[in-house]
């Protein structure tokens, strides 16, 4: 009996033991990779500190298993767990941070950059949405004190114990109406877009294709694409229904994490999966999607136009300032998750699209694209997806079933892991821009929308 114990205990052991080594074997380098890359980003690109990164961003299990040592002079972060899995995230001047992962660091740090240089002329004597300069008369309105108020109340101590906002923005009729900061940023501050940037990239593509240099109908998108992916189309990559085989999945090693944090080629990774339906057929939801498309954009373009493009053609266009597009270590644009920018920056964009691209006389973005960016895909279920936007559409059998119950069925978002948000309300004239780290989703953008749209009443 005291031998079949033993033999218990130690198949146990022996099982415990194979379980934590395949669990540090599969996620220290996850743990490295993600942490020193998002620590990178918000040292050298956002200007906080090691403490306020540690307290927020890392301070979950098992993310808070990682060390991560910051070198300044050298513009870098080296991480690793209990001393193993060593990963290394390199920060560029100009184009923020981008994790090595497996390439030398000189390799990445000498690669071609076409740099654009900002406008020189400051924002703080322009009035918005150009510049940053407000209408004080306007946000001292009587409806729109409530709606600050209503911002106040998301920075409060009661709030913070579960979530943490850390930008607000609202846009009434064009005008910045209300705005709050707090929990270490201020009106300046770059923060990570994660999935907001998708829409990023949809916008750019749509600048092309008013262009007449991309075609929603073009296929054979990619030259290793020569078997039966060589049927999907634009269209089919920009409404998320490609059919590619990808699980988009957060919770350990996946597809996306693997290709955001552990492969130095963000787009290689995902156009390497084979077919799993027919282009068109099956709608489903994939930053490796939106990452094919980035490079798709630098094959059509060549590096320097494509360098220059979001910059260029969109960002310096319409006041975005101070919004930088990372990369991966292969030198393409990873708009799937890595675009920063302060809250009115993510503001403008919303503003652009309210406006069917029209900036301030100028025709941006044809609307068209707009109107087709906005408008629901053939397949998602319940008409929740354009072009790399999310709709409010409602189910085409019933529109009741939708996405947000208490908000109007033209609205449509940009949306980001942790509680990311850019908001567009048509029917309102609205645009609400929220920034946060909510990892649990316990922020209610439904009900702050709705409460908003109730004080404009």
């Amino acid at each position: 009996m005291k031998k079949k114990i033993i033999y218990s205990l130690l198949l146990l052991l022996f099982l415990g033991l194979g379980f934590g080594l395949n669990y540090a074997w599969k996620s220290f380098p996850l743990i490295s990779s993600y942490g020193s890359k998002i620590m990178c980003s918000c040292i050298f690109l956002v200007e906080r500190n090691e403490k306020s990164v540690m307290s927020q961003e890392l301070r979950a299990f098992p993310i808070s298993l990682g060390d991560f040592e910051v070198d300044r002079d050298g513009k870098k972060v080296t991480g690793s767990v209990f001393g193993l899995a060593q990963r290394v995230a390199i920060y560029r001047e100009g184009q923020g941070c981008t994790l090595l992962s497996g390439l030398e660091e000189a390799e990445v740090r000498n690669q071609e950059y076409f740099e654009v240089p900002k406008p020189n002329w400051s924002q703080d004597t322009v009035s918005w949405p150009n510049g940053d300069k407000l209408n004080d008369s306007i946000m001292n309105l009587p409806n729109y004190r409530k709606i600050q108020d209503l911002i106040n109340f998301e920075f409060e101590d009661s709030i913070r114990k579960s979530y943490l906002t850390h930008m607000i923005v609202v846009l009434h009729r064009g005008n910045l109406v209300a705005e709050g900061y707090g929990n270490d940023h201020d009106i300046g501050t770059k923060h990570t877009s994660w999935s907001m940037g998708k829409s990023i990239i949809s916008t750019l593509v749509g600048l092309q294709v008013d262009k007449e240099i991309l075609n929603l109908e073009q296929n054979a998108l990619l030259p290793e694409w020569s078997d039966e992916r060589k049927d999907i189309s634009l269209k089919n990559m920009l409404q998320a229904t490609n059919g590619l085989d990808w699980v988009e999945d957060y919770g350990g090693v996946s597809d996306a994490t693997n290709m955001l944090f552990l492969k130095p080629d963000a787009a290689a990774v995902a156009a390497s999966k084979p077919l799993k339906y027919e282009p068109g057929t099956h709608f489903y939801y994939s930053s490796g999607t939106t990452n094919i498309i980035s490079k798709i954009l630098r094959n059509r373009l060549g590096e320097e136009d494509y360098q220059r493009l979001p910059y260029e053609s969109l960002f310096y266009k319409i006041g975005m300032h101070h919004t930088i597009m990372e990369k991966d270590a292969s030198g393409t644009f990873v708009g799937s998750s890595f675009v920063f920018a302060p809250a009115r920056d993510f503001a403008r964009l919303g503003l652009l699209m309210l406006n069917k691209g029209l900036w301030q006389g100028e025709q941006i973005l044809s609307e068209e694209w707009v109107t087709f960016a906005t408008a629901p895909g053939t397949v998602a279920p319940k008409g929740e997806y354009g072009a790399q936007w999310w709709l409010n559409a409602g189910n085409p059998n019933n529109a009741e079933d939708k996405l947000f119950s208490k908000l109007p069925n033209d609205a449509f978002y940009a949306g980001g892991f942790e509680g990311q948000w850019i908001l567009v309300i048509p029917s309102k004239d609205l645009v609400i821009v929220r920034l946060g780290f909510t990892p649990k989703g316990e922020f209610s953008m439904n009900d702050f929308a709705s409460n908003v749209i109730n004080l404009l009443l």
